[in-house]
């Protein structure tokens, strides 16, 4: 995964994100409190929070299309930010069923389709810190 992110998702390998559980019903994602996720406020900066955010909505997306002629992308996202975040991060992302009928809707629909989907981040002790919700568009690609 450390290879992949260096070659493919930079900014995740240098936040130091980790995809901790990616089933069919959720994919979480960590986010180290270290120097390079760090504000000079003593919390993550909100960019990272953001990246591991992502990472957990896009990652189910990503499997979704595996081996699928199909394209992605972000087309919208919202974050609340709700306490400060110290330490070891986890969001939680459990939309996969909607992601997995998104994709297969787009197989059969040439305008695609899109999903909203919601990822909450939460610290150690379970308090949420963040939420996100992104816009996915799944469209099939042309011949």
């Amino acid at each position: 995964m450390r290879f992949y992110f260096f070659n493919q998702l930079p900014g995740a390998w240098f936040f130091g994100l980790k995809i901790k559980v990616l089933d069919h019903e959720k994919c979480v994602v960590q986010i180290p409190y270290r120097w390079s996720t760090k504000n000079p406020f003593r919390s993550i900066y909100f960019a990272a929070l953001s990246a591991a955010a992502e990472l957990s909505t896009g990652s189910i997306a990503l499997a979704a299309i595996e081996g699928k002629d199909m394209s992605m992308l972000v087309t919208g996202m919202s974050g609340v930010f709700l306490k400060k975040a110290k330490g070891i991060i986890l969001f939680e992302c459990p939309e996969v069923p909607r992601i997995v009928a998104a994709v297969k809707e787009a197989e059969s629909n040439p305008n695609g389709s899109v999903v909203s989907v919601t990822t909450i981040g939460h610290n150690k002790d379970g308090v949420e810190v963040a939420k996100f919700t992104f816009e996915w568009s799944f469209k099939k690609k042309s011949a």
